[in-house]
Order: C-alpha cells, then structure tokens, then sequence
C-alpha cells in the first residue's frame, strides 16, 4: 500500500509540476518589451549641440535574434527563442529658450515578435505598436573649446500602444512610463570622443496584466551606456560601446514573476555621412549576460538620418 500510495503522489506532483511550469511560462511573458526598441539608448555622438532650427528625421530597422530565457532567481530555460522585428520612427528639433540650448524629440516604434518559445513551449505572435515616447531636453552645460556637453533628457511613454490583456506577448505595456537621462559628450583632439549616459526608467501599473486580470508592478531599471569614437574623416566614424542595464523587479498580484531587467550587453557601430545632410549608421551588438528575460544572442540596428 505504501508503493501504491507512493506511486501516485509522485504521479500527481509531476502533473501539478507540468501545469504550473506553463503557467510560470506564460505569467513570465506578461510584460516583455523589445530591448532593441528602448529610445533612451544612445548611438555615438547623441549629445552633439546642432544649430538653433535644426531637425532631424530619424529612421531605424532593428533585429533580434533571442535565445536562452532566465529567470530571476530561478532556471534558465535553454529550449527558448524569439525573433523581434521593429521599425522605428523619430523626429528632433533643436532649439533656444533664454539662451539655453533645448530640444524636443518623439518616437514611434512598430513591428513584430515571432517564433517565440520558453522551455519548449510556443507562445502566439505579436504585431502592432509600442507606446509613443515624448520627449524634451536641454544642456545645462556646454564649452566648445573643451568639446564638452552635458544634457539632460526626459522621456514620458503614456499606454498608447498596442495591447492585448489576453496574449502573453505585447508590444505596448498598458502603463505609464516615465525616464531621466543625464548625458555627457566629451571630445578629444581631432578624432577621438567620449559618450556616457545614465537613465532612471520609472513605471505606472498595468492593472490588466496577462491573463486578463492581475496588477502588474516593476521597481524602477537604471541603465548605464557607453561610446568610444573614433572619427577617421569627417564623413566616416567607428564606435565600440557598452550598455548595462538592471533592476526592474516585477510583481504580479504581489508576488514575485521572475522577471526583472539585468543585462550586460558589448556593441559595435559605424556611420557614414553620405552628404552633410545624409547618414548611415548600422550597429552590431551582443548580450554578455542577461537575467530575468531573453538572452539577445544578435542584434543589429540599421539606422537613416536627413538633417534639414
């Protein structure tokens, strides 16, 4: 009778163990968002002063190939993959106020997650739009004969984008999202630059959190980004960088999901000015390490800018 009785608490435990497995699965899901997509990290020579009137229109294609996906404080599930395909579309003005020098900026990232899987469950597509980025920011600081700038950015992200309180992948978060960013732009002689960046990612709750009905809640993510630059001509430049990133904790309902926002991530860029007005920048880049979501194990950014 022990064997027996024995037999099938093991029996039971194992099915308790599989539902539960896909339902962590899914609830893990709840809130991903593309890394490649985030508008507060920076390419080489973000922070550059350009004339009082000055606009910029921005396009980007970005890819990622996602492989491993880790849980905080948990397994790593290496039967896992995902591929994201965004566009992205900008615009910046430049301006003065009181003779500071200022600026205002949006963003609108669209595109798609695809052939997504955790631990060898699929989960469904997801196609639409994030939540647009508004944007303004200023230099407190800028000497031209040291080639140094400070700025200072603000990001706001209202839920405009596209959600589905159902699926387990969106693009949109369904919550207020508010970002600071300081910056510093230092050169160096003729060729060599310097970029740093540090931002505080804030976030309202999404209270229609999957599967249609939990309070989902993230601890503040701060972020660290770096550029060394290298301009060969004034046309041609090359760039090796860094971002870490972490922080980020989630809570569902109050409990802990597992997901949180720790990455480690090396990436290369080059650029191009085809005439003063028109460049080409494509970047490549590589998660060393990431914790709480998908490992990036590819990435590329390929980006246009006409000034006018």
């Amino acid at each position: 009778m022990k064997i027996v009785k024995h037999r099938s608490f093991g029996l039971i435990s194992l099915i308790r163990l599989a539902i539960g497995s896909v339902l962590t699965i899914l609830t893990l899901c709840a809130c991903f968002r593309a890394e490649t997509a985030e508008a507060q990290e920076i390419m080489p020579y973000e922070f550059s002063v350009l004339p009082v009137g000055t606009n910029l229109a921005l396009g980007y294609y970005g890819y990622g190939h996602n492989t491993d996906y880790s849980v905080a404080r948990g397994p790593t599930f290496r039967d896992s993959g995902l591929e994201t395909h965004v566009g992205i579309a900008r615009f910046v003005h430049y301006d003065e106020i009181a003779g500071m020098r200022v600026g205002i900026q949006a963003f609108q990232v669209f595109g798609g997650l695809q052939d997504a899987r955790i631990g060898g469950q699929s989960l469904p597509n997801a196609f639409g739009a994030q939540n647009i980025t508004l944007s303004a920011f200023f230099w407190p600081y800028i000497n031209e004969d040291t080639k140094t700038a400070i700025i200072v950015v603000g990001f706001l992200n209202p839920p405009t984008g596209t959600y589905d309180r159902f699926a387990p992948l969106n693009l949109g978060d369904n919550r207020m999202r508010g970002t600071i960013q300081i910056g510093l732009q230092q050169g160096f002689g003729e060729n060599f630059g310097l970029d740093l960046a540090y931002d505080a990612q804030f976030y309202g709750d999404n209270d229609r959190a999957f599967p249609g009905s939990g309070i989902l809640r993230q601890e503040a993510t701060h972020r660290l980004q770096a550029w060394m630059n290298w301009r060969w001509n004034p046309s041609f430049s090359t760039s090796i960088g860094y971002t870490g990133i972490w922080g980020g904790d989630q809570t569902l309902n109050g409990l802990l999901n597992g997901t949180r926002t720790e990455i480690q991530r090396i990436r290369f860029h080059t650029g191009y000015f085809i005439d003063p007005t028109l460049q080409v920048g494509l970047e490549l880049n590589h998660d060393v390490r990431a914790v709480g979501g998908f490992k990036q194990d590819f990435g590329a950014v390929f980006r246009v800018l006409k000034a006018f």
